[in-house]
């Protein structure tokens, strides 16, 4: 019996209530709500029976059979179930998923929703993911064919012991919530939530995973239980990211820039962990937490608002010095609008964008010198500029080294200087000896302090047993004992962790041919547009109906479709940066040097010799149309290429304003490279190009003045002088050099006028002309 009250085992139930489908699922007898019962029996009787009862009609009833003075909070699992569910959870008919339907129901894969996508850039097929434990490996996390696609529930006995582990440990309510959400989402994933027939024999659209359906049961069960009506939707939406991340005018720019990204990345998080805490709220109430932005799902009440409002004076007040705002709004709605959900978030959004507009309103009058005139000290710190007083500033540095650093890029240094050092530990031990850890202090303790919560980077487990939650950073083995046995909260996240000791010149001089440094900057399309209507719009050209009938975005479809770009961005752009690739064999680089900054979201900023920035981009965007599987999910760049002396922070600027130029280009896919703007598919005909042009000129066989010789008529005036121009030249170079034959060069000239597009052929000339040149730096 665990020492809990009603109201937490109820969310504990709702989390666990469909823990049964596993044991069905893996050949155990009795339906889903039986052997869940069965399963928690072991824990708890009241847990036990609270989550047997979340069937309230048909066949399986199961609410009817809980004892009275359990029963209300069994109601409010089922209901908090229907709601996670999109409160009737849709159906369609067994032609529509023929192959998927004509298999058991124990051997029914998850439908990857990322294929089922319809934003108007072609069509896709269904794909489907291995059912299995979640396991970082490109096999599994690659979407499959229906033939494919296998499933193996053999985990289940490893779920059992693991929930067992977590039980027996001597946690709080709260992390033991957080504990077991991590371990269900190790195991579950990767599970459909629904594989069971109609009664009218229709079947599911199995496209949501059983972990999302189960945390989302769970937050709503925990609202529920204040507000049986209406729940809070709270968003945060860091603004001024951009600036924040590159205001560095320094020698050491890659200490100051990655220790910015990671700061930010725990900004994030201490936000999101700062409310759940202040609104007296389990963090498992977090929907999301990545990339400058939050989604709590909070009770409604006129306390929860209250706090709310105090909350977002108190974090943007922290985060003056900044330059950074949280714009925090939140919508009330009713349950029955939560089978809406894409409305929910859209709604919530325009409430952001209000706050945005009316940047620091809650801070004025009382804080208005502040808003206005922050810089009130006399000292330039020497990478942000930031004006401060004299006892702000720190020394770094010795010599010509020496930098007098404010204590907030002190701070942003140091967080830097951690993550070499335990990535280089990690990079040295033998392969699954070593991991990184961050441990979390609700007291503000540990490295660094954000919103009164604390964060510490290890890479040595007994130095965290003092936290109160610990990640494993990109790992999904994460149950250790001796987190269990101090009664630590334990999970795993994916963070960016991807650092090198290097500097802006290493990079540049690791370049082939001219040493410059590249600067990648990526970003998904059509996020929103995904979001709001890309399933809906699938589902009706596949089955001939109107958009508003069928793929409606429920709140577990949200959170499932979200997750799995978390790992992309998050997992599998890391290891394609730090290994040189992830799902295919071929790598953009031998020896990859690049210097990763941001991966997460939807946003990728990387900077590395410019030869492999470019190779990067290419590899990347490779990489997520077979993670995707569908044309319509796609991915924009842009690469700037600078001289080393050049400032980070100004290359950032020219990179974003690139890449808004490149997603000009109509369906996107997109990059922005050699000031031309092309799709990705073009590239690799320009690559052709330039790896033809790059041998015969290294070999010899042509001199680099043809390149110069195009170019010069190419971006002369007038297309009858371009064209006829690199004719007549490449005319003169054939008959200079038989023995090298320049008609793929010819051609590609007739085709670039022929569509009107010099882009590609420029692109071409260009990357050529910086692979030739032999200079050893700038």
């Amino acid at each position: 019996m665990i020492n809990m009250s009603k109201d937490q085992k109820t969310i504990i139930a709702a989390l666990l209530h469909d823990i049964g489908k596993i044991a069905e699922r893996f050949g155990k007898r009795g339906n889903h709500a039986e052997l869940t019962k069965k399963i928690l029996e072991e824990f708890d009787d009241e847990l036990a029976e609270i989550a047997y009862g979340h069937h309230s009609s048909g066949k399986l009833n199961t609410l009817s059979k809980v004892r009275k003075e359990l029963r209300k909070y069994a109601e409010i699992v089922c209901k908090a179930d229907n709601v996670s569910a999109g409160i009737e959870r849709e159906s369609v008919s067994k032609s529509s998923l023929k192959e998927w339907a004509s298999r058991s129901r124990k051997e029914r894969p998850i439908l990857s929703i990322l294929s089922t996508i319809d934003v108007g850039k072609g069509n896709s097929t269904e794909k489907y993911f291995y059912v299995r434990e979640l396991t970082l490996e490109p096999y599994y996390l690659r979407p499959k064919s229906i033939e494919e696609a296998g499933v193996d529930y053999g985990f289940y006995y490893k779920l059992v012991e693991d929930l067992r582990r977590v039980f027996d440990s001597e946690m709080s309510f709260e992390k033991l919530l957080f504990t077991i959400s991590n371990v269900l989402k190790r195991y579950t994933f990767f599970v459909p939530a629904d594989t069971f027939e109609r009664e009218d024999g229709t079947i599911p659209i199995p496209d949501t995973s059983l972990y999302e359906h189960l945390r989302l049961t769970s937050m709503f069960a925990c609202t529920m239980l204040v507000n049986e009506r209406k729940f809070l939707l709270v968003r945060g939406d860091v603004s001024g990211l951009q600036k924040f991340i590159a205001k560095i005018s320094s020698k050491k720019a890659l200490r100051f820039l990655k220790g910015r990204s990671f700061f930010l990345e725990l900004l994030t998080l201490a936000a999101a962990f700062r409310i759940c805490k202040e609104l007296g709220v389990p963090p498992t109430q977090i929907l999301s937490a990545t990339a400058g932005n939050f989604t709590i799902i909070a009770p409604a009440n006129d306390e929860t608002k209250n706090k709310l409002l105090e909350l977002s004076k108190e974090l943007n007040r922290e985060l003056l010095p900044y330059g950074l705002y949280i714009a925090l709004a939140w919508i009330e709605k009713s349950y029955e609008e939560a089978k809406d959900f894409e409305k929910v978030i859209s709604d919530v959004e325009e409430a952001v964008e209000v706050k945005k507009f009316r940047k620091y309103s809650e801070l004025i009058p009382e804080d208005y010198d502040s808003v206005f005139f922050p810089d009130s000290g006399k000292i330039a710190c020497d990478v942000c500029d930031t004006l401060v007083n004299d006892e702000e500033i720190v020394e770094l540095g010795e010599g010509e080294d020496k930098l007098n650093v404010c204590k907030r890029c002190k701070m942003m240094y140091d967080l830097s200087e951690k993550l070499i050092q335990v990535a280089r530990i990690v990079e040295e031990a033998e392969k699954g000896k070593a991991k990184v850890y961050v441990g979390l202090y609700e007291d503000g303790s540990g490295d660094v302090n954000i919103f009164g919560i604390g964060f510490k980077l290890e890479n040595i487990s007994e130095n965290l047993t003092d936290a109160d939650y610990v990640f494993t950073v990109n790992d999904v083995v994460f149950l250790e004992d001796i987190f269990l046995e101090s009664g630590i909260g334990c999970g795993f996240r994916f963070f960016n962790v991807h650092v090198r000791d290097t500097s802006v010149d290493r990079l540049a001089n690791a370049s082939e041919g001219a040493k410059y440094l590249g600067i990648l900057k990526m970003d998904g399309d059509d996020m929103g547009k995904i979001f709001r209507e890309g399933v809906r719009n699938w589902w009706a050209k596949k089955l001939s109906v109107n958009p508003d009938k069928i793929g409606k975005m429920t709140p577990a479809r949200y959170a499932t479709l979200s997750s799995l770009l978390e790992i992309f961005f998050g997992f599998c752009v890391n290891e394609i940066c730090r290994r040189g690739s992830f799902f295919t064999k071929e790598k953009y680089s031998k020896d990859p040097q690049v210097y990763v900054v941001f991966s997460g979201g939807d946003d990728i900023f990387v900077l590395g010799p410019w030869d492999q920035i470019v190779d990067l981009a290419v590899k990347i965007g490779e990489e997520y149309a077979i993670f995707t599987a569908n044309p319509n999910v796609t991915i924009s760049a842009a690469v700037t290429i600078v001289r080393k002396k050049f400032p980070v922070y100004k290359s950032y600027f020219t990179t974003l304003e690139s890449l808004e130029e490149a997603k000009t280009l109509e369906g996107k896919s997109a990059i922005s490279l050699f000031g031309g703007k092309l799709k990705f598919k073009a590239l690799n005909e320009v690559r052709e190009l330039t790896n033809f042009l790059f041998k015969q000129i290294s070999n010899k066989r042509l001199p680099r003045s043809i390149i110069f010789a195009l170019l010069h008529c190419l971006n002369s005036n007038g297309k009858y002088r371009q064209k006829w121009g690199s004719k007549y030249v490449i005319a003169r170079f054939m008959e200079r050099y038989k023995d090298v034959d320049l008609r793929k060069l010819d051609k590609a000239l007739d085709d670039a006028f022929a569509s009107n597009n010099l882009s590609p052929l420029l692109v071409s000339l260009r990357w050529v002309e910086l692979l030739t040149r032999s200079e050893v730096g700038v």
